[in-house]
């Protein structure tokens, strides 16, 4: 690949182009089907699905950015698409195509004044990953050690602020297909477009980046889990250079067969990660995309990738311990005190049809905590069902001020139950919550 389109007309010909050429398809398709056998209508029906998850990706790769972000967290999602064009989705983990050669070596010389072969002893320039925003390339420093180098795409900036200021033009028309009660109000809208584009901005910083990688190294201690440390004189706002991990990411660690006492492992290792985090330092690694995770063959997880980080306040940390307590209890009138103690306004007229549609959703974040340990294989669907209730939820005026805390501490949980589903692990997740005794 060559550049990434910038502008908001580039960017919205890629996707009029694509869309065209899906919408071709099923026409073709839909054309040849009376001529067809039952067998070959099938077969004519998945070649077509397979066609449109290929002209996705390929979309995709070429906007990169926040279509990459939007991909990713559609390929954990295994009751929204079919599984073929998840699939694809989920390569925007770690194998979007790289940048060519030449664009590589100039984002380098530009940053140092140095091309990469004078810069290191060692610069491969076949990039081992790229992502959203950026690829990574192993490279060698003068003393031999061997280092990833991670180079953000040129101008991935200026996408961002295309692809926002055009949703911020479109989204309100969406939302106006949406029942008048399922409605956000424009503030709501705007506050919750406008956090997500800051988030992103932030991860274009990679020398805020820098700094929150060598935070966690020097003070995430948890057994099995491997923080790379970060080597400032070859870091800028446009490359960051870290210690290069080992492991594999979980596709192939699974196609590996690891065991399901080193799978328990594993998946125990990145709960005590997040539950220490946000305990021990009210701060967590909230960006829990499969791509960020290394596995190595004992079960020992390498975590890569610290571009999203989530400062939790005191406030929250003090009182969700007593959050999860009172969920786990069933006790809704406390949970709703909880909630406002965190800084969510809650109206306070809650009709029978609110209390019952709340504590059914209660009822499902407290179903992992009730036992000793929760087995994701034979509960595989549990996060299926989230869409369900908050769709529910969502149809119910009751909530006039969400608590951001709240909302990254549930998406990062909610990631991470998605990658125990993979693994089909058993996950101890009441220890070190003081939860009340079973």
């Amino acid at each position: 690949m060559s550049t990434v389109p910038r502008s908001q007309l580039a960017r919205s010909s890629v996707v009029g182009s694509t869309a065209v050429k899906i919408g071709l398809g099923k026409l073709k398709t839909k054309a040849k089907r009376p001529f067809l056998s039952h067998e070959n209508s099938e077969a004519a029906d998945q070649e077509q699905l397979n066609s449109e998850a290929e002209l996705l990706f390929k979309a995709i790769t070429q906007l990169r950015g926040t279509a990459v972000k939007l991909a990713q967290f559609l390929g954990m999602e295994t009751e929204l698409l079919p599984e073929r064009v998840r699939k694809e989705l989920a390569k925007s983990y770690h194998q979007v195509p790289p940048l060519n050669r030449v664009l590589v070596g100039k984002v380098i010389e530009n940053e140092f004044g140095s091309r990469p072969d004078k810069l290191f002893k060692c610069f491969d320039p076949e990039a081992i990953a790229a992502a959203s925003l950026g690829q990574v390339h192993q490279a060698e420093l003068d003393n031999g050690t061997s280092v990833a180098v991670k180079i953000q795409y040129p101008g991935i900036h200026q996408t961002i602020e295309s692809d926002f200021k055009l949703l911020r033009k479109i989204a309100p028309q969406g939302i106006n297909l949406l029942p008048k009660s399922t409605r956000p109000t424009k503030e709501v809208l705007d506050n919750a477009i406008t956090e997500v584009e800051s988030r992103l901005q932030e991860e274009t910083n990679y020398l805020l980046e820098a700094e929150n990688t060598q935070w966690f190294a020097n003070n995430l201690q948890i057994d099995g889990i491997q923080v790379p440390c970060v080597y400032e004189n070859y870091c800028s706002n446009r490359v960051i250079t870290t210690e290069l991990l080992t492991g594999v990411h979980i596709d192939q660690w699974l196609e590996t067969k690891p065991s399901q006492a080193v799978r328990n492992q594993a998946a125990q290792r990145l709960q005590s990660l997040f539950r220490n985090s946000i305990i021990k330092h009210g701060r967590i690694h909230a960006d829990p995309n499969p791509g960020n995770y290394l596995f190595k063959p004992d079960g020992r997880v390498g975590l890569i990738d610290f571009g999203c980080i989530k400062t939790f306040s005191n406030q929250f940390v003090e009182h969700l311990p007593s959050l999860l307590a009172s969920i786990c209890n069933g006790d809704i009138d406390h949970t709703l005190k909880t909630y406002e103690s965190i800084g969510m306004v809650i109206s306070t007229d809650l009709n029978s049809d609110m209390r019952d549609s709340l504590a059914e959703f209660t009822h499902w974040i407290a179903h992992p905590f009730m036992t000793e340990s929760f087995d994701f294989k034979e509960n595989n669907t549990y996060t299926n069902q989230a869409h369900e209730l908050m769709q529910r939820l969502n149809s119910m005026p009751t909530v006039e001020k969400i608590q951001e805390d709240l909302i990254f501490f549930e998406r990062t949980s909610y990631g991470l139950f998605k990658i125990f589903e993979r693994l089909e692990a058993t996950v101890d997740l009441r220890t070190g919550w003081n939860l009340p005794a079973l």
